[in-house]
C-alpha cells in the first residue's frame, strides 16, 4: 500500500520535473515473474524504471543505505524498504546471497526485481562486465529476464543551472527472454562449482549482450569495480 502512495505522487512529478521518455512499453509483460536488467549510467534509473512500470519493482540497494547509526539513515532504511528496496552488499559474500533469497521470493510469489548487472555506475559511459545475480536469479526461478537501456540518468550540471539535473532522460525496454531449458537443467543439477560457474557466466553474457543491443555502448571485458581500483 506504500508503495502505490508514494507512487501516485512519484509518477506526475518525475514527469513535470524530467521529461523522461518510454520507449518499447509493449514489451513489459502483463504479469509477473519477471527481472527487468539494464544498463547503469546513474541513479536516476532507480526513479525511472518504477516511475514507468505498471507493476511494483524491487531493486537490491547498496547496503550503505541501510546503516542505522543515525535517525536520518534509521528513516531512509526505513523508507527504501516500504519501497520494497533490499540491501545488497556488492562486495559479495554471505549478506550478498541473504539479498538474493529475498530477490528470489519476490520472484517465487510473482514479483519484478530490477537489477544492474554491472554493479556499479559507468563512469565512462561504457558497459561493464555483468555479475551473475541475474542469471543465478533466471535459472533458478525460470522468470524471464527483460533487457532494457536507459540514457542520460546521470544527474549533471549544465551551464545556467545552480544544481545538478536529470535532462529527459531515455527508458527503452527489449523483448523479455527466458535461458533455454537445457541450461536450465544443467545449472540446477550441477553439483560442480566449475561447471556451475561456466554456465552463469555463459547466461551472464547473454543479458549484457541483450543490454548492449539497446544500448549500443562499447563492451569492457572487466568489471566496473575493478576498473574503478585501477584508475584510484
Amino acid at each position: 500500500m506504500f508503495y502505490h502512495i508514494i507512487m501516485v505522487f512519484a509518477r506526475p512529478l518525475c514527469h513535470v520535473l524530467f521529461w523522461p521518455v518510454l520507449r518499447n512499453k509493449e514489451n513489459i509483460p502483463t504479469q509477473g515473474p519477471g527481472i527487468f536488467a539494464g544498463n547503469h549510467l546513474g541513479v536516476g534509473e532507480s526513479f525511472l524504471l518504477p516511475v514507468f512500470s505498471p507493476h511494483p519493482v524491487s531493486y537490491p540497494a547498496k547496503a550503505e543505505l541501510f546503516r542505522t547509526d543515525t535517525i536520518f539513515r534509521r528513516f531512509a532504511g526505513w523508507f527504501l524498504r516500504k519501497m520494497r528496496q533490499v540491501p545488497m552488499n556488492r562486495e559479495g559474500g554471505a549478506s550478498a546471497h541473504q539479498a538474493l533469497g529475498e530477490i528470489q521470493a519476490i520472484l517465487d510469489n510473482g514479483g519484478f526485481v530490477a537489477i544492474h548487472p554491472e554493479g556499479h555506475r559507468s563512469e565512462d559511459g561504457r558497459l561493464y562486465k555483468g555479475r551473475t545475480g541475474v542469471a543465478r536469479l533466471a535459472l533458478t526461478t525460470g522468470a524471464p529476464v527483460i533487457p532494457f537501456g536507459c540514457f542520460g540518468t546521470r544527474f549533471t550540471r549544465k551551464k545556467g543551472m545552480p544544481f545538478p539535473w536529470m535532462f529527459r532522460p531515455v527508458l527503452d525496454i527489449g523483448e523479455a527472454f527466458t535461458f533455454p531449458e537445457d541450461m536450465r537443467k544443467a545449472y540446477l543439477s550441477s553439483s560442480n562449482r566449475e561447471e556451475t560457474g561456466a554456465i552463469l557466466r555463459e547466461a551472464t553474457d547473454q543479458v549484457m549482450a541483450k543490454i548492449q543491443q539497446i544500448t549500443g555502448q562499447e563492451m569492457v571485458d572487466d568489471y566496473s569495480y575493478v576498473r574503478k581500483q585501477i584508475e584510484s
